[in-house]
C-alpha cells in the first residue's frame, strides 16, 4: 500500500512540475514569439522624414536689384537641380527677363540649406521685344541661404554676381540700381558687372 502511494505521488509530481522537456518547449515558443514580434516590427514603416526640399519641383518668388518681381522653378529633389526663371520690372521702361541654369543644393542643418546656381538669359523691353539691331546676354551666379519654416515653405536671401553683355543699339542704359563697372570690348559692345542681392520665398 505504501509502495503504491509513493508511486502515485511520484507520477503526480512529474506531471505537475515542468520537467526539462517542458522547459525546452517553452523556450522554443518564446524564441518563436520573439522572432515573430521582430518581423512585425520590421514590417512597420518608419515615420516620414521631415527633411528639406521634399519633392522634385519647387517654386520660388523673390525681389532683386534687377527686377522687383521674379519667379522661378527648380526641378530636382537631390543635390543637383535645373532651374527656369523669369522676371518683370514695371515702369516707363518696363522690361522682362528669362533665364535657365543649373545648380547645387546642400543641407546645412535640420532647417537650414544653401543653393548655388549659375544661369544665363536675356533682358527685353515689354514693348516691342526681340526687335531692334541690338542684343544682350545676362549671366548670374546666385548664392541662396534658406531657412525652412514649414515642410513646403522656406525663406531665403543671398548675394548675386551679375554680368550683362550688350551689343548694337541697347534698349537700356543699365538694368540695376547697384554700383557697377563698365568696359567696352568693342565700339558698340559693352560689359557691365556688379554684385547684387535677392530675397524671396521658396515653396
Amino acid at each position: 500500500m505504501n509502495s503504491l502511494a509513493l508511486l502515485a505521488f511520484g507520477w503526480w509530481a512529474g506531471v505537475v512540475s515542468p520537467g526539462p522537456l517542458s522547459a525546452h518547449r517553452l523556450t522554443l515558443l518564446d524564441e518563436r514569439q520573439g522572432s515573430f514580434a521582430q518581423q512585425a516590427d520590421d514590417d512597420v514603416p518608419e515615420p516620414p522624414s521631415r527633411g528639406l526640399r521634399r519633392g522634385g519641383a519647387h517654386m520660388e518668388f523673390w525681389v532683386s536689384d534687377i527686377q522687383v518681381s521674379n519667379m522661378g522653378v527648380k526641378l530636382g529633389g537631390g543635390p543637383v537641380y535645373f532651374t527656369l526663371m523669369a522676371g518683370l520690372q514695371p515702369g516707363r521702361d518696363a522690361r522682362f527677363s528669362f533665364a535657365a541654369g543649373v545648380g547645387g543644393h546642400l543641407t546645412l542643418a535640420r532647417r537650414l540649406w544653401v543653393d548655388l546656381d549659375i544661369t544665363g538669359g536675356a533682358v527685353q523691353p515689354v514693348r516691342n521685344p526681340l526687335e531692334g539691331d541690338g542684343g544682350n546676354v545676362l549671366g548670374q551666379a546666385r548664392l541662396m541661404l534658406g531657412f525652412q519654416l514649414l515642410p513646403r515653405l522656406a525663406v531665403f536671401a543671398g548675394p548675386t554676381y551679375n554680368a550683362w553683355y550688350s551689343w548694337g543699339e541697347s534698349d537700356f542704359d543699365s538694368i540695376t540700381k547697384m554700383p557697377l563697372r563698365e568696359t567696352h570690348p568693342d565700339a558698340d559692345h559693352r560689359l557691365q558687372h556688379w554684385p547684387g542681392i535677392q530675397v524671396g520665398l521658396h515653396i
